[in-house]
């Protein structure tokens, strides 16, 4: 009788060396999430016990980078919800993994899972405000998502879209097709979306938009929707009023004052035109829509910083 009511203490007090140790804890929600079985209190929990033990938040983290991109998709659904918890922990580390971030959203389009794509496109929303410049390599996957039969997608991606915009619009050289497409599409908001980008890029270099021009004529034209023709005709305005801006005087191409400021239409005839700062208003503006307007003082004056 002794020796069991022994064995019963020391299994006791395993438990209790389990309960009080946060790194076994971590493992086995890891384990949980691996088989695609962790819910959104293992979730929570993973956030608190890696607020505890900061010294394992890279290994945790690199850990989840690695399940995103398994083919498991229970296994790498759970990884993304899981990394969308915690990935504001170690932004850095993630920012420099977008490639599988950017492979598990283009994953999560071919297995229709809008969950997986919704929890990628938040982790990017995070990551695009502190490294706008390493965003390039999410644009191309994006613009599909403004087509997403879900309105929750095609906003988080417009939101995405529109900050680059903004902060870096040379990340959308060569991208009117992807633009003229969307101005096509078949929900009204993802061609209001499309006239909105194509506004905020004619802001900073209407070279890299001026494809768009007989599209968006034909919208302002022919398009019943009365807000898509508004959004169309300041798109137009935009460009016209930029373009003009920068055209080059009386002087001639050749003139020394115009040849940095000349806009070529042709593609490919000219190297981009000077690139202009992006507007403190219109990043406030977009992350007050966001509700991330907390994080103006923080991040405005950096992203300016980063491009001029």
């Amino acid at each position: 009788m002794a020796r069991v009511i022994q064995r019963l203490l020391s299994a006791k007090d395993r438990n209790m060396t389990w309960f009080n140790n946060p790194q076994k804890k971590i493992q086995s929600i890891l384990k949980k999430i691996k088989n695609g079985q962790a819910s959104e209190t293992d979730f929570a929990s993973l956030a608190e016990l890696l607020d505890e033990q900061p010294s394992v938040i890279p290994e945790t983290m690199a850990t989840l980078i690695i399940l995103i991109e398994k083919d498991d998709i229970k296994a790498s659904s759970s990884a993304i919800s899981a990394l969308n918890m915690v990935v504001e922990k170690d932004l850095g580390l993630v920012a420099n993994s977008l490639d599988a971030i950017v492979g598990c959203m283009k994953r999560g389009k071919k297995d229709s899972c809008q969950d997986r794509i919704l929890d990628t496109l938040e982790i990017l929303l995070k990551l695009c405000q502190k490294y706008p410049e390493k965003m390039g390599i999410a644009v191309s996957e994006l613009f599909p998502c403004l087509g997403n039969a879900s309105w929750m997608v095609r906003e988080k991606a417009y939101f995405i879209l529109a900050f680059l915009a903004i902060t870096r619009p040379e990340f959308f050289f060569g991208r009117s097709k992807e633009l003229i497409r969307a101005l096509g599409g078949l929900n009204i908001d993802e061609r209001i979306y499309a006239c909105r980008l194509i506004n905020k890029i004619a802001d900073r270099d209407p070279k890299i938009v001026a494809d768009t021009s007989d599209i968006l004529q034909d919208l302002l034209h022919y398009d019943p929707n009365s807000a898509l023709r508004s959004e169309a005709a300041s798109a137009m305005e935009k460009l016209k009023v930029n373009a003009e801006i920068v055209k080059p005087g009386a002087a001639g191409n050749n003139s020394p004052g115009n040849v940095e400021a000349n806009i070529c239409i042709e593609k490919d005839a000219c190297e981009p035109a000077v690139l202009y700062p992006p507007d403190e208003k219109d990043i406030l503006n977009l992350l007050e829509q966001l509700n991330l307007g907390h994080l103006a003082d923080k991040k405005i004056s950096s992203h300016i910083q980063a491009i001029k």
